[in-house]
């Protein structure tokens, strides 16, 4: 039997930065008309999912697997914890500061105090996303500065996560029995309107209601790491599943929804395990950064410039791409370790039935 998973050369960069742009295709609806009702996925789905979602989705899907595995490659919990901050904290410290003291007071006029600068800097080192003034663009159909960071306090929130299930020698079915009642959750939230949380609760973890979105789509990726032995792999799988989804969506939201982290991770890493083509990130991981300046990029396209929806598309995807490599050199790779030492089998963090 052919395993969904395998040691060949994945296409997990190529994933990674297609999602980045199509984050970007489905912003730039929302940016240009007000809306992403009319975005296709948005229609294919019946409002059930757009591409943004998607792609973030997508992201936490592939984060789940890989981050898992980094843990259980690691040499002790200090150096997988080091290994994350250091892949998540300078690009975004760099691209909120950019924001915060060059964007802001260009577009905005926005002037500091110094409690100012250090509220702005202590809160986004804790991946807050925080600016002095969060709205700048008044003539622009979204005001928002930077869409985009809310996902990335989940994400470290996820890594966290996964420290805990390595240091509770969590099994699979602890993460099992927490997916079934996330998702549970999920589809009694939505059902009912129930809104949870908010306060210092969703200013710390963030909103309950997102999480039950996020957080199956993390374990679903984990998922696919603990069982990688077992998972068969088949076209006819990703093919029926997409095709039950799509229906899903059209006849029964809630059902779509329950299922849509489950169906996207098989469909992701059998493409993940597919043919590799081209190598993405040959020269380097460009993905972070392009999601991380996207958003602003397409907010001061839209502030001083006329353009047809095209156009705009097209610019703003090729610039977010400039910043995304831009990012990779100038910053994340100076944290990047492309050689880490990886545990031996008998030091494994996590035990070998994982």
């Amino acid at each position: 039997m052919k395993l969904l998973v395998s040691d060949e050369p994945n296409n997990f960069d190529t994933i990674r930065i297609a999602m980045a742009l199509l984050v970007v295709w489905s912003h730039s609806f929302a940016l240009y008309f007000g809306t992403e009702a009319n975005e296709p996925l948005s229609l294919l789905t019946a409002g059930v999912a757009n591409a943004g979602n998607i792609a973030v989705d997508v992201f936490f899907i592939v984060s789940g697997f890989l981050i898992l595995k980094s843990f259980n490659r690691s040499r002790s919990y200090g150096s997988f914890l080091k290994k994350r901050i250091a892949r998540i904290v300078p690009g975004f410290m760099v691209a909120t500061s950019l924001c915060a003291f060059v964007l802001l007071p260009a577009v905005a006029g926005t002037h500091y105090t110094i409690g100012g600068v250090a509220k702005t800097l202590g809160l986004n080192l804790l991946l807050q996303g925080w600016f002095v003034e969060s709205n700048p663009f008044a003539h622009n159909r979204m005001q928002t500065l930077n869409g985009s960071l809310w996902s990335i306090p989940f994400e470290f929130w996820c890594y966290l996560g996964v420290l805990a299930y390595g240091i509770l020698k969590g099994g699979k079915a602890l993460l099992v029995s927490v997916l079934i009642v996330v998702i549970a959750l999920d589809v009694w939230t939505n059902a009912t309107g129930k809104q949870w949380g908010g306060g210092i609760i969703a200013k710390v973890v963030g909103w309950p209601n997102f999480w039950f979105r996020m957080a199956p789509c993390f374990m679903a990726g984990m998922l696919v790491y603990v069982y990688r032995d077992l998972l068969p792999r088949s076209g006819w799988i990703v093919l029926l599943s997409l095709v039950l989804l799509v229906v899903c969506a059209r006849f029964s939201p809630l059902t779509a929804k329950a299922f849509l982290p489950i169906v996207l991770a098989y469909t992701v890493f059998y493409y993940a395990f597919s043919r590799q083509y081209f190598h993405a990130a040959k020269h380097g991981d460009f993905s972070y950064g392009t999601y991380l300046y996207a958003f602003p990029i397409q907010q001061l396209i839209l502030a001083f410039t006329v353009c047809s929806f095209p156009i705009f598309v097209g610019t703003s995807m090729l610039l977010s791409c400039l910043a995304g490599v831009a990012s990779w050199f100038a910053v994340e790779r100076w944290f990047h370790r492309t050689r880490e030492p990886v545990a031996c089998d008998h030091k494994a963090l996590l035990p070998a039935s994982q």
